[in-house]
């Protein structure tokens, strides 16, 4: 299988990218990005494309402006013949090749070869059969041969230099919404000198004092070492993927102990990369588990389950703060509340369901600069 993308606008109009399958093709603004476009509303590296056996796909590497597939905003998708993908201001038209056509283009050229072969083999046949001497044509033709040569003999060009690209300048991030109120940072009585000290002190404090079970949604594809925390830490936790399929690549959902050292290492290490949210429920884990499964995860046509990464912060607070009350519903379910850095990591958003969507709050964990 192969993937071909074509870009239908912009300057580079008419130029393909193709992913063979085994393959992975960033394409970004400007170098490292494999495939370099120069479009200045493009992150510098922007998105990937992906390419296997069991089909084709894009994934958004943390972009400024986001990428589209079918003019919906994407973390991770599928790609079908078909698609059209847009990214910062350049519109791809998208064109899955399966096997089979690769293999008789293949065949195809093999065989024209053979035939070229055969119809020169027969051409030397009539010439030395014709009865004709060749070997005078053949010095008359090396003499005058030879001879254009040194008449077109031209001396090597000289190497041309590369000129050093000028930087181009990004386009201005859009403004930011306004803050939620700013509540006082609580006073450290109670607290000990970690939580009373540092942001991920409060945070910390602020998550383990939930009047319900907290847990998460961690996306294992984020980090290496978010698998290895998980295994080296008695919390429970599970992939909410089937087992055959590539834990690193899965959500896991995850039941904080209390006074979780796991919760702890998985603040320090992983607060404001967006390792994924946080949340409350007093259901069990394995419940909680195949609640999600239930609700929100989509089987494609060749078995493989996906989940359109809700649990990605960047995505999920912009999708709760205007979401319809049908939609909290659906996401909410039995969870209580979701918690999730702001693009600001000294704010956490606190989202509840309400009659109409959800209900924003924030909580200020450190000073803002």
């Amino acid at each position: 299988m192969r993937l071909v993308v074509e870009i239908v606008s912009g300057s580079n109009r008419g130029k393909q990218i193709k992913v063979e399958s085994g393959e992975t093709v960033r394409v970004g603004r400007a170098r490292p990005a494999e495939v370099p476009l120069g479009d200045d509303f493009m992150s510098g590296l922007h998105f990937a494309l992906q390419c296997d056996p069991r089909g084709c796909r894009v994934r958004d590497l943390n972009s400024r402006n986001g990428t589209k597939v079918n003019g919906e905003l994407i973390i991770e998708a599928p790609l079908k013949d078909g698609d059209q993908l847009f990214a910062g201001r350049t519109n791809f038209a998208v064109r899955v090749e399966p096997a089979k056509s690769l293999k008789s283009k293949s065949l195809s050229r093999s065989r024209a070869d053979t035939l070229s072969g055969r119809r020169s083999s027969r051409n030397i046949s009539r010439r030395s059969l014709s009865g004709k001497s060749t070997g005078s044509r053949s010095s008359k033709s090396l003499s005058g041969a030879k001879r254009r040569e040194a008449e077109n003999k031209v001396a090597p060009a000289p190497p041309v230099k590369t000129p050093v690209p000028t930087k181009i300048p990004r386009a201005p991030s859009p403004p930011s919404a306004p803050p939620a109120p700013r509540p006082e940072v609580g006073p450290a009585i109670a607290l000990d000198s970690y939580e009373a000290a540092t942001m991920e002190g409060r945070l910390f404090h602020l998550l383990s004092n939930q009047p319900q079970p907290v847990m998460a949604l961690i996306d294992a594809i984020r980090d290496r070492e978010i698998l290895q925390l998980l295994q080296t830490h008695p919390d429970e936790h599970q992939s909410l993927y089937r087992r055959e399929q590539d834990p690193q690549l899965a959500p896991h959902l995850v039941r904080f102990a209390p006074r979780s050292a796991l919760l702890r290492q998985m603040i320090q290490k992983g607060w404001g990369r967006q390792w994924g949210i946080y949340l409350t429920s007093g259901l069990s884990l394995r419940d909680l588990r195949q609640y999600f499964r239930t609700a929100l995860m989509v089987t494609m046509p060749d078995g493989v389950e996906l989940f359109s990464r809700f649990y990605d912060p960047r995505f999920f607070r912009t999708f709760l703060e205007s979401c319809t009350a049908a939609e909290a519903e659906s996401y909410f379910g039995p969870v209580t509340a979701y918690f999730m850095e702001d693009e600001r990591p000294e704010i956490l958003l606190e989202f509840t369901r309400s009659a109409t969507g959800a209900n924003k709050k924030g909580h200020l964990l450190s000073p803002l600069n």
